[in-house]
């Protein structure tokens, strides 16, 4: 907080939704800033048919500030939620994946659009870009505020919204939430771990999977001095935005058994990386995390360097390397702190943050326009016009790709419920996530 600048947000309402448990840190993050600048803030967390958030996920979101209340709602009372903010709220978070992002911008019109005021619009990111980049920064482009992480990503935003004529005026570099309040960890732990950080759907290929977890096996086995951690994203029972594989924690769990060093942990990240002396991942945020504290940190090259992989993000970060390369030397630090500072660290993205919100809130917020569809960057007038009237806001809020897929994937879909239903217990599991 700048020196003569307390509560900038005193008196203000801040209110944010989210579905996933990423988005919603990175929403919750968003408003423990504003919170502390002396803004009244509300975190709605959504839940999706069959995808709640479990109990461990909603600890995970209230321990970054647990003085900011937290209510849920369904996703589908969206509308139902936010009609009245357009008088009672001043700023609106939108902690929502692309798809989400335009089909709330949509309904957001059509429930705000004949409102002489409204909430500033704010959206941003809770991991890195490296896949669908543009696409996703345009799904967000009728925001008021978008927070980008890099100055590469602004560069990426502004080609896009030129070329179709918009302005990008609504974009600021504010960097990774996340990274926001990581400091550099004060002294090395004695017997440090090495701790894998699992995503949800890299790799895609089984085999590279299992090949992964044979790696970390023959890892445990050459350093049996120190704790060799797999780290999944989620549990079993936990949703998440992506395609979840999760046969690599069961194959862990079972070579476990019989190597002592080898472990299964479900703690947050930040508290792993406290005794962390290596963080191992394919192309997780949480490498980035990993830097910013001064950890060690290793992006797994075996398997290449790809845009399918995400790696490729890390590609100048000096931490690719390969598992022999780990295995002989895990613990000299490698990445470099200028690539660091330029892919997602902001000394002062806090402060960005808040500037670029009271500069907006100083300007009149303009009236929603009256008609149906949304921004330029999702395409002409004409498209979207044809799009509503044949396909729906589904087709429009999708950017037609989910729509295409709907028909030729339901037999599989309703195999995949039965399967669930009747094999998967889904009625088990959505008790264990309340529990």
């Amino acid at each position: 907080m700048a020196a003569g600048d307390e509560k900038r947000l005193a008196g203000r309402k801040v209110a944010a939704v989210a579905c996933f448990d990423s988005f919603a840190k990175m929403a919750m993050t968003l408003l423990s800033a504003c919170r502390r600048e002396g803004a009244e803030t509300t975190l709605h967390l959504l839940e999706l048919s069959n995808r709640a958030l479990s109990r461990r996920q909603l600890l995970e979101i209230r321990r970054i500030d647990r003085r900011v209340k937290i209510e849920k709602g369904t996703w589908d009372h969206f509308r139902h939620l936010v009609a009245p903010m357009a008088e009672s709220v001043e700023i609106l978070v939108l902690g929502l994946d692309g798809q989400r992002s335009r089909d709330a911008l949509l309904q957001l019109k059509s429930a705000w659009s004949k409102r002489s005021s409204r909430p500033l619009l704010v959206s941003a990111y809770p991991g890195i870009l490296f896949r669908f980049a543009l696409e996703g920064m345009l799904d967000r482009s009728g925001v008021d505020l978008l927070c980008l992480n890099s100055d590469t990503d602004l560069q990426t935003y502004q080609d896009g919204c030129q070329a179709l004529g918009k302005n990008s005026g609504n974009a600021v570099v504010t960097g990774l939430p996340i990274l926001w309040r990581v400091e550099p960890r004060r002294k090395n732990p004695d017997k440090p771990s090495i701790v894998f950080f699992e995503q949800p759907s890299i790799p895609v290929h089984p085999l590279q999977r299992r090949f992964i977890c044979r790696q970390l096996k023959e890892l445990a086995l050459f350093r049996p001095e120190h704790a060799v951690i797999f780290k999944p994203r989620t549990s079993s029972i936990e949703s998440t935005l992506h395609r979840r594989h999760g046969e690599m924690a069961g194959v862990i769990g079972q070579m476990s058994e019989k190597i002592p060093n080898l472990q299964l942990s479900f703690k947050p990240a930040t508290r792993l990386l406290r005794n962390c002396g290596c963080a191992i991942t394919v192309s997780s945020t949480a490498a980035l995390e990993a830097m910013a504290m001064g950890v060690s940190t290793r992006i797994i090259g075996d398997l290449g360097v790809t845009e399918t992989l995400g790696n490729h993000f890390f590609a100048g970060s000096g931490a690719v390397a390969d598992f022999e390369a780990i295995r002989l030397d895990p613990f000299t630090r490698k990445h470099q702190l200028n690539w660091l500072k330029s892919h997602g660290m902001v000394s002062d993205g806090q402060e960005r943050f808040i500037q670029a919100l009271i500069e907006r809130l100083n300007k009149a917020i303009p009236v929603l326009p009256e008609q149906t569809h949304g921004p330029r960057s999702w395409g002409s007038d004409a498209w979207q016009g044809y799009a509503l009237r044949h396909g729906g806001r589904r087709m429009l809020s999708s950017a037609g790709a989910r729509s295409s897929q709907r028909k030729r994937h339901r037999t599989r879909s309703l195999l995949r419920r039965i399967r669930d239903g009747l094999v998967g217990f889904s009625w088990f599991s959505k008790v264990l996530r309340e529990r």
